[in-house]
């Protein structure tokens, strides 16, 4: 028992507190670990944010490591001391509640309450008395206890920036097979007759057992919209939440909805979500009355925390600071690197073994199966245990491995904790619906922005400050492609960006080629060697990409922001039951978006199906899922129109270019205007000198595809494989087409040794990609006919202005016209005719715009 009891004494007359953030720190009690200054980021965000603490949607932005949630938490209090009733600090995680709190109690001694396990700690968030610690999955289930009495008036959402997932899950019902295997097999059961009906019964049952190639499928919309109206998907979801009631908890988001949805099937689970987040309409969200300040680590791009809330914030608030700005070295491990593993396991387990021999190793795997292949010497904890099993590695001072399986954020290893990395897979497939869109439908570019938010705050869990420093091993192939894509790194920070380059060039100069080399190599770093140190500051501030591929990666950006926004009006509606409202919302930018991922384009195509179906409309389904076919090219599962075919729909395409003509004139004169008038909008931007070089490369790929080739840009669709502009493929002839866009060089400007050697490059990659495709020649497009005299070009490089494409878009408009204006039969006669003759075939067509032999133009 102590000896004084202060409870026991009067105090003076109450001042009210401090509403001002900054005065409620120089007023919080002293405690153990309490910080003698707020940093200089934290202080300014704090005042800025304090100035318009009454707009409803602030982002407050800071590296991590920065010490955003002290940043958090004085706002939270300070919105406690303003009055209102009820305020949440919602986290990412149950663990970081806990951790939350605890340094609340060590650092700022604010009153406060945590809601974990569906128990509160107290009553003071309930008496307004103080704020409220809980995670997203609290808040955002449908059985949430925060409505009513205990809905907030200020919520704070730490840690933002890995939202969207968190949100997602509490709106994606999951039917595993080992969990329900009752309600997996009968909605298996469910589904089979409508694949079948598409003559994909085959590709279906593989795909269940587990022996295709692919390892999930999507439904088709209208096998979606017949279940959920019979209700029998309905039901057999609720026998699988009568074994397990944890299902009920999104259930009770879509019971109403599951014909709106989209359902992903694999060998071992079932997922059932909508195709995009309903954030407009959940109440958390949307309420005009709830104040929301939104946490996030640094943010490159706005795209995912617009799918995730639905909205832009209001304000961003983005101090410059220093802190959380470490030290990294970023080692691309590439098994092609290691050629003298002097191992049978596989590479990156052998690179693991050896590092964990030596340091303290964190390994980062998407999913645990690609965790298993370490399981002889280190197994990803429990969810149990995990806690304690991390504390256990925090506090360990030999050398050792912690295992950390499908999470970027949420833990922290600053400093001595851990220093060293290794990262074995992109931190992507999280979900069926995920895995689907980026691996099945390959939405590379869509994707980007959540790749690098995820890969910033993964390569943040070993260095949380301007005086830490650590050693990431990259030993996966399709990461370090990711990571050698100018147009992917050109999303992370400035300063991640120039380590990746760093790291990249410190391998190929010292040629490491042997994993024995790493240990002496991390040794050094974290031995603070001068040398490193040395070449590190004389080196960092040198890096970076081009200003073209940050100015390109931009401009997608923007677009794909834009996007999400129509995402979430398209949601919002097709929850209110209103599908042509949605169809509106999505219809105004599918066509736009082609320009920064055209796969994207294609899968809002089958979106737009979707709400067709919903109103009994198959054949104006069909038509959208006819475009989204050609726009995903192996899209294996989409029904087509069995009524009312139109006489253009009769006729046999005998090549693409005449399939494209027929789609252009298979409807009446208003939708073929409109056909011919889209086409017109998606090129001319080609002859736009004030247009972008992203804008124009999207607009000579739409040109190949109105011309009948199947149009690619591979620099922007592949993983690293090629940085050609736009290839022109015609599988028909086995003839391609290859561009490379100089469009930005300035009048007389000539092709020079670089440009050249970058045409060689684009040469190799077509013959190794497509050996049984002959490749009629690249053409460079660029203001001069001319070539430098130190540049040796190959006799297959052409050079042509871009008068000359302006002379065959021309040509093509008036053919589109002369077509236009005769009667149907005549129309089809023609067009079957015209697209056989020699002048609208790959060769001419290349002859018509090769323009000069490049060697023919060389400078003497």
């Amino acid at each position: 028992m102590s000896l004084f009891d202060f409870d026991k004494l009067s105090r003076p007359s109450a001042k009210k507190a401090p509403i001002d953030p900054i005065e409620l720190f120089r007023t919080a009690p002293a405690l153990a670990a309490t910080p003698n200054d707020l940093w200089q980021g934290q202080s300014k965000a704090l005042e800025l944010w304090h100035q318009q603490r009454t707009k409803k949607d602030v982002l407050i932005s800071l590296h991590t490591g920065a010490g955003k949630t002290i940043v958090g938490l004085l706002a939270a209090q300070s919105l406690v001391n303003e009055g209102l009733a009820r305020v949440l600090y919602v986290c990412a995680t149950n663990d970081l509640v806990i951790q939350t709190s605890r340094e609340i109690d060590s650092r700022l001694g604010f009153a406060h309450t945590t809601r974990r396990g569906g128990e509160f700690s107290n009553n003071l968030y309930s008496t307004g008395q103080g704020f409220c610690l809980t995670n997203y999955q609290a808040l955002f289930n449908s059985r949430s206890v925060f409505r009513k009495d205990l809905k907030p008036e200020a919520i704070i959402f730490d840690d933002a920036h890995v939202a969207e997932k968190i949100i997602r899950d509490s709106y994606t019902v999951k039917i595993t097979k080992d969990d329900h295997p009752t309600a997996y097999n009968r909605i298996i059961g469910l589904l089979r007759p409508h694949f079948e009906a598409l003559h994909r019964i085959d590709y279906f049952d593989r795909i269940v057992a587990g022996t295709s190639s692919y390892s999930v499928v999507a439904a088709p919309p209208n096998a979606v919209v017949a279940l959920g109206r019979d209700r029998s998907l309905l039901g057999a979801i609720k026998e699988a939440e009568s074994i397990d009631g944890t299902i009920g908890f999104a259930f009770g988001h879509l019971a109403d909805h599951l014909d709106k949805c989209a359902v992903f099937i694999s060998q071992h689970a079932i997922e059932i979500c909508p195709p995009f987040l309903p954030s407009k309409r959940v109440l958390f969200l949307s309420d005009p009355d709830i104040r929301r300040l939104y946490l996030s680590a640094t943010l490159t791009s706005e795209v995912d925390f617009c799918r995730a809330f639905g909205r832009r914030p209001a304000e961003t608030i983005e101090p410059v600071s220093d802190a959380g700005i470490g030290e990294r070295l970023i080692v691309p491990a590439d098994p092609n690197f290691l050629k003298n593993a002097g191992s049978k396991e596989s590479r990156p387990e052998a690179v693991a073994r050896l590092l964990a021999s030596h340091q303290k190793l964190l390994i980062s795997t998407p999913t645990y199966g690609s965790a298993r292949k370490y399981s002889d010497f280190a197994q990803p904890p429990r969810t149990d245990e995990f806690s304690t099993k991390l504390d256990e590695f925090r506090n360990r001072t030999t050398a050792g491995v912690f295992v950390l399986v499908g999470r970027v954020d949420g833990i922290d290893l600053p400093h001595a904790t851990c220093r060293v990395m290794l990262t074995d897979g992109l931190p992507m497939g999280f979900s069926l619906s995920e895995y689907y869109l980026y691996d099945f439908l390959e939405m590379r570019n869509s994707f980007a922005a959540k790749l690098a938010n995820r890969i910033t705050q993964m390569f943040g869990r070993t260095n949380r400050g301007r005086n830490d420093y650590s050693v990431i091993f990259i030993a996966d192939h399709r990461f370090v492609n990711w990571l050698s894509t100018p147009r992917n790194i050109a999303l992370l920070p400035e300063l991640l960006r120039k380590q990746i380059l760093l790291g990249r060039s410190l391998v190929d100069q010292f040629k490491i080629d042997d994993i024995q080399k790493f240990p002496p190599l991390v040794q050094q770093v974290i031995g603070r060697d001068s040398g490193w140190l040395k070449y590190y500051q004389d080196s960092i501030s040198g890096l970076d990409i081009e200003e073209e591929q940050r100015q390109q990666a931009a401009e997608n950006d923007e677009l794909l922001t834009i996007a999400a926004l129509a995402e979430a009006d398209f949601a919002a509606h097709m929850w209110d039951g209103n599908a042509a409202q949605a169809r509106t919302s999505l219809g105004e930018i599918v066509d736009k978006i082609v320009v920064a991922d055209r796969r994207l384009a294609g899968w809002y195509n089958i979106q737009l199906g979707h709400t067709f179906e919903l109103e009994n409309d198959h054949e104006a389904a069909a038509k959208q899922y006819n475009q989204g076919k050609a726009r995903i090219h192996h899209l294996l599962a989409l029904p087509t129109p069995t009524s009312l075919i139109s006489a253009a729909q009769r006729q046999t395409p005998k090549n693409l270019f005449h399939g494209r003509l027929l789609e252009i004139f298979e409807n009446d004169i208003r939708i073929q205007n409109d056909r011919i008038a889209k086409a017109d909008r998606q090129i001319i931007p080609l002859f736009d000198a004030t247009a972008s070089p992203n804008q124009h490369e999207a607009a000579l790929r739409a040109f190949g595809e109105l011309l009948g080739f199947e149009a690619s840009r591979p620099e922007q669709e592949t993983d690293n494989e090629s940085t050609l502009d736009v290839l022109w493929n015609a599988s028909a002839t086995r003839e391609a087409l290859l561009f490379e866009l100089k469009t930005g060089k300035k009048a007389g400007q000539a092709i020079n040794k670089e440009d050249v050697g970058q045409g060689f490059n684009h040469i190799e990659w077509m013959t190794n990609k497509f050996p049984e495709i002959k490749s009629l020649g690249l053409i460079f497009v660029a203001p001069a006919a001319a070539c430098t005299k130190e540049a040796s070009p190959s006799e297959q490089m052409w050079v042509a202005g871009l008068d000359i494409f302006r002379n065959l878009f021309d040509e093509t408009f008036q053919m589109l016209n002369a077509l236009q204006r005769m009667n149907p039969l005549e129309r089809y006669a023609e067009i079957e005719a015209l697209t056989t003759r020699a002048e609208w075939q790959p060769a001419a067509i290349f002859a018509k715009l090769r323009g000069n032999r490049l060697s023919d133009v060389k400078k003497s």
